[in-house]
């Protein structure tokens, strides 16, 4: 790992892989403390390059740094998708909905310091919008770089995902720096989608038990899908294998020897999104 810029650190990369890209597809992933993109072909099955970094704090200067950084995500791009892993989102049903009313409503829920833009998606495969914040002055900076990027907020990308699940409840945690989310899916039907911060595994193994007994899971018989930043020697792991009996790792279609293809499973899933 090394600093590229003061608030801009450098977890992985891989470079000039699979030759030159033809109808080059970038993903770029946004949230509290990390940055990520991949560049790959419009499917995502073949992956050209890719970073990811942990940030102080992911604002138009931890991007600028990247664009400065990296000459590639300066050039033209068949497709660019943009993933918004910010907190501060609510998931309503298409019933009734007012998009008048979404500044308002996540306002009176987690607050504003008036410097966000609220956007609002239509999640037609489960009868939802997801209404979200995402820091005003990075996205127009990203709509100004870009400005055919497509965005969506994480959530409604990790639905995309899990449309299918077993009668026991499926558990999806993706976990970045200092965070994971959680959606769970029980009988198709969403029982929750949140966002957790962490510093221990004992943290992360209290919220994931807590949802379960909550949502009357069995740690048994559920399925636990995870992706992200954990590894299969880590002492998260072995402290979720603990109670989970059923741990699977959602992998990419990306496969390495040097990174476990689960690393970068969202980042895949955002790439599909172009084809």
């Amino acid at each position: 790992m090394h600093e590229l810029k003061r608030n801009l650190k450098q977890l992985f990369t891989i470079e000039n892989q699979n030759g030159a890209p033809v109808q080059p597809v970038l993903s770029l992933r946004l949230g509290n403390h990390h940055l990520g993109y991949s560049i790959t072909n419009p499917g995502g099955e073949v992956l050209y390059s890719l970073g990811y970094f942990q940030t102080e704090h992911t604002d138009t200067e931890a991007l600028e740094t990247l664009l400065e950084q990296t000459p590639a995500l300066k050039e033209p791009f068949y497709s660019v998708q943009v993933s918004w892993d910010f907190t501060g989102n609510a998931l309503l049903s298409s019933v009734g909905h007012q998009p008048e009313s979404s500044g308002s409503m996540l306002k009176a829920l987690y607050g504003s310091n008036g410097q966000e833009a609220v956007i609002t998606e239509n999640i037609t495969d489960w009868q939802l919008f997801n209404v979200y914040a995402a820091p005003a002055d990075l996205l127009h900076k990203v709509q100004q770089q870009y400005p055919s990027a497509q965005s969506r907020h994480q959530f409604s990308l990790a639905m995309k995902e899990v449309i299918a699940a077993t009668d026991a409840g499926n558990v999806y945690v993706d976990f970045r720096p200092d965070e994971f989310s959680v959606v769970i899916v029980k009988e198709s039907k969403l029982l929750l989608a949140q966002t957790y911060y962490y510093t221990t595994p004992e943290d992360v193994l209290y919220y994931l038990l807590k949802c379960c007994a909550y949502q009357d899971l069995s740690q048994q018989e559920s399925q636990l899908q995870v992706s992200g930043l954990i590894d299969s020697d880590s002492a998260l792991y072995k402290e979720l294998n603990q109670y989970f009996l059923n741990i699977e790792f959602r992998e990419s279609a990306w496969q390495r020897t040097d990174f476990p293809a689960h690393f970068f499973t969202t980042l895949n899933d955002l790439a599909r999104c172009a084809s």
